[in-house]
């Protein structure tokens, strides 16, 4: 087929592009969400200009933080307007061999119940020297700080959250992925393992990524992006490591456990000096595509693209595709990210380059899916910011569910635009739902006429008395619940006898179900995805005996064994 890009737009900007250290204005407002200011093609409504760290424009300019306070001593000298950085974070900041990527989020619930304080926490990746510049979250001392005069202080309570790690942080992302609304963090890392943060709903992280399978200790993580691959409504993750296989893992779950699966095939894995990883629907078909932005570190290096098919009831398949001029082979990248810049509808790349060779900007248009319907929703925080941290699901009237985050750290060197884009193909939207951090919860019919535009999503203000739900038409294997969402239906309970004969097994799956062979392993096994076959266990699901101990309960004379050892050293030591 033809290339995906087939127009460039170059332009070198100061002549020398440097790649230091990662700096991003972070707004001071809504929910568990976190940074980055707009780059949608459409221009989000105006906030009327408020008191505090807001412009005359009315575009916030700075950042916030949770509710976590630390008392101003009565002598200490009462700060002046501006923002105040803890002297480590400070100094961390100000090296560029630390810092790498900072991200947006709440980690501690809301002071009120559903109701968000409107502040963002800082994360900062950094890359640590010994026993120097662990990872941070920072967040706005309330006691010492007084927004209404523009004294903004800030602490780090890294220690206190438990993610105060010291490794080499490369990638961050940031999203509900294990929480059913609040922030979890995934950190791939250099010379360490990776991190899985999972928000405990109280202040506090606790770090997952071996047990569910995403620690990854031996390599060198760089980009990541958070998407569902699958359309199973579970959030999957892709990173690339340097010079490393590349990753893309499915999430899991059996049993109430979760882990992930890697399904990346040799091509796809293929090393290569990775920095930024995409993925995003650039031809509005609804398949998600996955791009690899690498610099050419020591020869060649090419850009890469795959497509990503949605396959029913099987892994999805993997393609790779020609990005035409986005090739780049003697680019030395140092990040991508991808946003309509021309309002068709259609996403467009910006690549940076430079490290040790001055290069311009290269920007590129789509040039295939013009015929193809989408879909642009921009979820906004209560003071009107962009919600990062919120998820967006939009019910189709024939392909089902399709999941996007607003990621509020999404990735390494470049941060996303706060807008979750939807390719249609020839589908068309039913309805959406975005679930903001803090757990609030808007429904709502999308109309024919709102097709290929722009949705602007405000959070869910208070209002008096209860409003019944409005009707939603929520596509095939969905139905309306009685609080108004769209949920699954569950098709094995529904129809009891949906499957056939030679396979009556029936599993319910997001959007609909799949049937398999009544085939039964022995313990520590479990049926395949089609019941052909019986596979092993994952060991981190737990509750299984290890190999050893499975030895000692086949052996008849097991309790036997103790004793012979015992007999056997005691001789030896005759």
């Amino acid at each position: 087929g033809g290339s995906q890009w087939g127009e460039q737009r170059s332009r070198a900007v100061g002549g020398r592009l440097s790649s230091g250290v990662i700096a991003h204005v972070f707004p001071l407002v809504g929910k568990p969400h976190r940074c980055r200011m707009p780059t949608s093609h459409a221009q989000p409504s105006r906030i009327a200009p408020r008191r505090g760290l807001h412009s005359a424009s009315g575009w916030p300019e700075s950042v916030g933080c949770s509710a976590t306070t630390k008392e101003r001593h009565p002598q200490d000298p009462v700060p002046s307007p501006g923002i105040s950085i803890p002297q480590a974070s400070a100094q961390t900041a100000g090296d560029p061999f630390r810092s790498r990527c900072p991200a947006c989020l709440s980690p501690h619930p809301p002071a009120l119940p559903l109701q968000g304080s409107g502040r963002y926490a800082i994360y900062i990746a950094n890359y640590a020297s010994g026993n120097l510049g662990p990872h941070a979250l920072l967040e706005m001392d309330v006691a010492a700080s007084d927004p209404a005069r523009g004294i903004v202080v800030l602490v780090d309570v890294a220690a206190e959250a438990g993610v105060n790690k010291y490794t080499g942080g490369r990638g961050v992302a940031v999203g509900p992925i294990l929480s059913a609304s609040a922030s979890d963090i995934f950190c791939d890392n250099e010379n360490g393992p990776n991190f899985l943060f999972h928000n405990q709903g109280d202040g506090s992280f606790i770090d997952l990524a071996a047990r569910t399978g995403l620690d990854d200790p031996y390599q060198h993580g760089r980009g990541v992006a958070l998407a569902d691959f699958n359309r199973d409504g579970k959030v999957d993750i892709v990173y690339g490591n340097w010079n490393g296989p590349h990753r893309l893992y499915l999430q899991m779950s059996a049993g109430g456990r979760v882990r992930f699966r890697d399904i990346a095939t040799p091509k796809f894995s293929m090393p290569s000096p990775v920095r930024t990883v995409l993925a995003a629907d650039f031809d509005n078909d609804q398949e998600l595509e996955v791009f690899f932005n690498n610099i050419a570190y020591r020869g060649s290096s090419a850009n890469r693209l795959f497509r990503i098919i949605r396959r029913e009831h099987s892994d999805p398949s993997i393609e790779e595709l020609n990005p035409g001029d986005a090739l780049e082979p003697e680019g030395r990248g140092t990040g991508a990210a991808v946003t309509d810049f021309d309002g068709d509808g259609l996403l467009d790349l910006i690549l940076s380059h430079g490290e040790s060779m001055a290069q311009p900007l290269s920007v590129f248009r789509g040039a295939q899916g013009a015929g193809n319907n989408w879909l642009r929703v921009i979820p906004r925080t209560r003071f009107g910011a962009f919600a990062r941290g919120a998820k967006v699901v939009l019910f189709t009237r024939r392909s089902g569910a399709h999941l996007r985050i607003i990621d509020g750290g999404s990735g390494y060197l470049c941060e996303m635009e706060p807008v979750a884009h939807f390719g249609l193909g020839q589908d068309q939207a039913s309805s959406l739902e975005v679930t903001w951090p803090d757990g609030r919860v808007v429904a709502r019919a999308v109309a024919s006429s709102e097709t290929n535009s722009v949705l602007e999503i405000p959070y869910p203000q208070d209002v008096g008395g209860q409003l019944p739900p409005a009707s939603l038409e929520c596509g095939q294997g969905f139905s309306q619940h009685e609080a108004g969402r769209c949920l699954d239906t569950d098709e094995c309970a529904e129809f009891p006898f949906v499957c056939p004969r030679e396979k009556p097994v029936c599993i319910n799956t997001y959007g609909g179900y799949r049937c398999r062979s009544n085939r039964r392993c022995s313990r520590g096994f479990e049926p395949s995805e089609d019941g052909t076959a019986c596979v092993a266990q994952v060991a981190f699901f737990g509750g299984y005996p290890s190999a050893g101990s499975q030895l000692w309960a086949r052996c008849p004379l097991s309790p036997l064994l103790p004793l012979g050892l015992g007999l056997c050293l005691h001789f030896y030591a005759l």
